[in-house]
């Protein structure tokens, strides 16, 4: 877990926290990767990619490698943002995956076979915050003062920023959570069908 660093400055991005979750054994790439950008979706981080919205910016990288026997290593980074309500505070959440030795595998449900994926899976999760990340200070004559913006960020806006920071705290553990949930075979397995989300790529 990381912790801001100090003094606080505008215009800087802080690591509020940190954190990295490992699972191998059978799981759905496609289901985590549909759920997460959900998530996402609902929580003000991106946009749905319809209408105005466009959320194509989001995925930075997407990088994947064939063994010799047909396992894959897949490496997705993806760097999402959100204004607060106060445009003065911008919270990010940057996630990184990468997948190791994954094959194709079935599993029998209910007199069914499913496909899905086996190997392992590493994801890793910053969440920062950033300040005036426009820095909109350093064009007013009186707050573009350096010894004025300590003074307010550090001693009269502390207790405000560190509020915030708290509330990315609770975005960071709620998405913890919702990796968590959906590492679990049970629940994704009732909606594990139809169209892959992402378009398959090194097939």
């Amino acid at each position: 877990m990381g912790a801001p660093k100090r003094p606080f400055e505008i215009g800087k991005q802080y690591v509020v926290r940190s954190f990295s979750l490992n699972f191998k054994h059978v799981f759905s790439l496609e289901y985590l990767y549909k759920k997460l950008h959900e998530w996402l979706i609902e929580e003000g981080y991106t946009k749905d990619g319809t209408g105005d919205g466009d959320d194509s910016w989001m995925e930075q990288l997407y990088l994947e490698r064939v063994g010799g026997d047909g396992s894959k290593q897949i490496w997705i980074r993806w760097r999402t943002s959100k204004n607060y309500a106060n445009s003065f505070f911008k919270l990010y959440l940057d996630i990184d995956y990468h997948i190791l030795g994954m094959k194709k595998h079935e599993i029998v449900a209910k007199g069914t076979k499913v496909g899905t994926n086996k190997g392992e899976v590493e994801v890793f999760v910053t969440a920062k915050m950033a300040i005036d990340p426009d820095k909109t200070w350093d064009k007013s004559f009186i707050m573009k003062n350096k010894r004025l913006q300590y003074v307010y960020l550090n001693r009269i806006y502390k207790q405000r920023i560190e509020e915030v920071e708290n509330e990315l705290v609770r975005d960071s553990a709620r998405l913890l959570g919702a990796i968590k949930q959906y590492f679990q075979l049970e629940s994704w397995l009732p909606e594990y069908a139809g169209q892959s989300f992402h378009p398959e790529k090194g097939e």
